[in-house]
Formats: structure tokens, C-alpha cells, sequence
């Protein structure tokens, strides 16, 4: 996704690629002054959860009072979004009320990007590489985090661990693994073992690590052995001492729209994030804090949190809720989320806006949601994200076609999915598609859903808030 007040600078190094390696990146930082060598950090690597646990972590220390620098890709609808300072408890609060605050403001971005670029003009001079989008923008976050003096920062690694850009800060506070998945195979392996291996690569020498079991990820048990195995042996081997968040250590007490209360560590917490995953992904961050904040900063920290796009409910008259699955493992969080909220089955026929990358696994995403979804559904409405990785509209309406082909579900009349061949429609332009299925959803008094790519959510967000604010000024409900 392109936006246009973010450094052009930045955003055209896209054409240079994903290029895992830490050569171009160190030499850059050094012509910087190696300004990653005076930041405090918690490192953070995994397959699914990375921003969430971020968010939780830098919640936590925010309201310890703390100045928190908090590193996260990619961006829904700001670039600005991916450097982000939380000035203790006051700047926690006041993300949860504006999601924009906190955020690199515009002079410093450019500031900063202009004197990357120099370095990068020097580098390439000396005929030497030149360094990724990634590289360029952690550049220019470790500048601003120095520059601004934050106590601690938060890093969410780009792709991997080992050979990631972030994987230069030396001695982190904390290094922590989220849930494991297949994911970007090509580059990070063919197996689960070899995956953990690439974001085991963050541990360093004597750092606490904190890590989500490999059996929550949907794998086979041999394999999630064997990757516990291996996160297991890097952290003996650099004299790290290891500690697992367990299968259902994290118990909920309640959930609906406004969010999870759960038991955790003998003491009770609330998020306002959904899915049975945050409350791991809660529980994994308290963990890991836990040696760093009061206990008042655990509750309080996570419970003022919130991640845009992931099962974000943006309204609840009528009920809109936008969820980044992307990969099959997101669409079984979300189809187990709907699963377990009662309230969401008793409501009218929902809508549904839909958008891919044609690099994931469409045909075992469409499986998933063919085989267990369990809501009304009145339109699904398949879109093509502003992206050059997108799926066409129409390409995925042909997957599931061949999908409901395959499945029985599509044949049993008791199936939410009976029948939904004829529920399908695609619309090349989402933002068009989004407008006419909130109007839809608003007439109806039924449910909005848009699930998918990231990039689809960051392009339509501020779309249907817009909606709704028209809405709610006109006085419909």
C-alpha cells in the first residue's frame, strides 16, 4: 500500500525487494552513528500474533510510565503507523481514544528519511548494496527512538528473525516467540523446525526468552515437537533461560463485543481484543513483562489495548467487525471466534467484503471458512485489494467455486454454506464494494464482515468508519 504523505524515498525501495541478510543494514547503521546501540529493547519474532503482543507489551510498560518506542508492520492506513512513541500512562490513553496518536509526526519522518538517504547515497558510491524498504524505515525508527530518548522500544521483526533487519540490537531486555505457522516458506524453510529455527535466531546470549507453544499453532504434533525442540536448543546453546506459555494456561471467563475477561497466573484480566488467540497472545506478553512492571501495569496496560484489524469490532449498531485472517491459521481464529460468540449466530444474514494475495493459500483459507462457518450469510462480496500481490475479484470467485465443488457442505442443507455459490458477487474496486454492503448492513440491521489481506482492511477502514459516522449524524441505525 502507497501513502501519499509518507517519504517517496521510503516506499519506491519496495522495488528492491525482501533481501533477508544483516550486511547492508549494519553499514548503514554504522555511517548513522549506530544509533540501535544506546536503545533498551524487547525483541519480538513468530509467525501469527507479532503486533498484538507488541501492542500488549508496550501497553504494560506505557503505563508503568515508561516512554515506549513501538516498531510494527505493515501499516493499514498510515505509513506514520509503524513508528509510534507511547509517553507513559497519559500516551496510552490517549492512543485509545485516537488511534493516530503517538505516531512519527511529518517533519521528522522526512528529516530523518533525507538524512538515511545520504548514508544510502554514500553506500552506493562505495558500489555497495542498496539497503530494502525494510532496512530504510528501521533506519529511520532507531534514529527517532534515539533521537526522542525512550526508555524501552519495541521491535516486531519484518520477516523471520536471524536475517531481519531488527536483528541487530545486540543485548535486548527480552526476546520473545509468538505462534508458529507455515509462512513465507520460501524464504524461512520448508518445515516448522526450520522456521522456529529463523525466529530463534533473536535469541541472544543470556537474554530471557518467552515463548508461545508450538502447539497451538494448527500442525501436527510431530512437527510441533520438533519445532519446540529447536527453540528449545538455541536458547540452551546462547545460556538463555526459556519460558513457555502452555495450551490453555489462559482460561476466559467471558467474551462479547467489548472484549475477553480470562484467569491467567491466578489473577483475572480483560482485553478488548477478541479470539480465543489474544488471550494467548495476552498471556504471553504479561509473562514476559511481568519482570519488568507492577502487577497494576499488567492489568491495566493490556486492558487499554487495542490492534486495528484484528477482530476489531468498529461498531456494534450495526455490528461491523474487520479481521486480517490472511493465511489459514487467521481464518480458523476468526471461524473459532464466531463459533464461540452465541450472539453473532442469533443475528440477521450477514454481509461479507473479501480480498487475498494471491501468494497465500487461498484454497486451504476458503476450506476452512467453507467447512466451519456457522453465521447467516446473505452476500459474500469478493474485491480486489490496491495491491500488486492481490487476488482479481473474479480469480477468487472461480477458487471458490472450485472450492464449494469439493465440499460437502455444499450439499447439506444444514450447512451456513448451502447454497453459497449463489451468495457470491465480486466487485474489483472495494472501497465501491464496502459502501453498498454497509448501506445493506444498516437497512437489514445485519452484520458486517471484512476479512482478509491486511492491505484490503487498511484501504476500506477508513471507508466504513466514514459510513458510520454519516449514519450515526443522520440518526439511522
Amino acid at each position: 500500500m502507497i501513502d501519499i504523505n509518507a517519504p517517496e524515498f521510503l516506499q519506491s525501495a519496495n522495488k528492491f525487494g525482501i533481501k533477508l541478510g544483516l550486511d547492508r543494514m549494519l553499514t548503514l547503521l554504522e555511517k548513522l552513528g549506530n544509533p540501535e546501540k544506546s536503545l533498551s529493547a524487547i525483541h519480538v519474532a513468530g509467525t501469527n500474533g507479532k503486533g498484538s503482543v507488541c501492542a500488549y507489551c508496550a501497553g504494560m510498560l506505557a503505563w508503568e510510565g515508561k516512554k515506549v518506542g513501538l516498531y510494527t508492520s505493515p501499516f493499514l492506513e498510515r505509513f506514520s503507523e509503524r513508528i509510534r512513541i507511547l509517553d507513559g500512562r497519559e500516551g496510552l490513553l490517549a492512543w485509545e481514544r485516537d488511534d493516530a496518536y503517538g505516531e512519527i509526526d511529518h517533519d521528522s519522518l522526512f528529516r530523518l528519511t533525507d538524512l538515511v538517504r545520504e548514508k544510502v547515497d554514500e553506500m552506493l558510491t562505495e558500489g555497495l548494496e542498496h539497503p530494502t524498504e525494510f532496512e530504510l524505515v528501521t533506519a529511520v525508527a532507531f534514529l527517532y527512538f534515539a533521537e526522542q530518548n525512550c526508555d524501552v522500544v519495541v521491535l516486531e521483526t519484518g520477516l523471520g528473525g536471524r536475517l531481519d533487519s531488527t536483528n541487530v540490537i545486540e543485548k535486548p531486555l527480552a526476546c520473545i516467540i509468538t505462534a508458529l505457522g507455515y509462512d513465507h516458506m520460501d524464504r524461512l524453510g520448508d518445515t516448522l523446525p526450520e522456521i522456529a529455527a529463523e525466529k530463534g535466531g533473536i535469541i541472544k546470549e543470556g537474554c530471557p526468552v518467552f515463548a508461545m507453544d508450538t502447539h497451538q499453532a494448527a500442525v501436527p504434533d510431530e512437527d510441533a515437537e520438533e519445532a519446540a525442540a529447536t527453540l528449545a536448543s538455541i536458547a540452551y546453546e546462547k545460556d538463555a533461560p526459556l519460558k513457555w506459555i502452555r495450551k490453555n494456561e489462559a482460561v476466559r471467563i467471558t467474551q462479547d463485543l467489548a472484549g475477553q475477561r480470562f484467569f491467567f497466573d491466578n489473577m483475572e484480566f480483560r482485553i478488548r481484543m477478541h479470539g480465543a488467540y489474544q488471550l494467548e497472545n495476552a498471556s504471553l506478553a504479561i509473562l514476559a513483562m511481568s519482570s519488568f512492571v507492577s502487577e497494576d501495569a499488567l492489568h491495566e496496560g493490556i486492558a487499554h489495548v487495542m490492534w486495528k484489524g484484528r477482530l476489531e469490532v468498529l461498531s456494534q449498531d450495526p455490528t461491523v467487525i474487520l479481521d486480517g485472517a490472511h493465511n489459514p491459521q487467521g481464518i480458523t481464529s476468526f471461524c473459532a471466534f464466531a463459533e464461540e460468540m452465541p450472539l453473532l449466530q442469533k443475528m440477521r444474514p450477514c454481509e461479507v467484503i473479501m480480498g487475498v494475495m494471491a501468494d497465500k493459500d487461498v484454497e486451504g483459507m476458503l476450506n476452512i471458512l467453507i467447512e466451519r462457518w456457522c453465521v447467516p450469510l446473505s452476500r459474500i462480496t469478493l474485491v480486489t485489494p490496491d495491491q500488486k500481490r492481490a487476488m482479481r475479484a473474479a480469480e477468487l470467485r472461480h477458487a471458490w467455486d472450485d472450492a464449494l465443488k469439493r465440499s460437502k457442505s455444499f450439499y447439506n442443507s444444514g450447512s451456513c454454506m448451502y447454497n453459497a455459490r449463489e451468495k457470491l458477487a465480486f466487485v474489483d474496486d472495494a472501497e465501491t464494494a464496502c459502501r453498498s454492503a454497509i448501506a445493506r448492513a444498516r437497512r437489514n440491521r445485519a452484520p458486517l464482515y471484512v476479512i482478509g489481506s491486511l492491505y484490503l482492511l487498511g484501504e476500506v477502514r477508513s471507508v466504513i468508519l466514514e459510513e458510520l459516522r454519516k449514519s450515526e449524524k443522520s440518526g439511522e441505525t
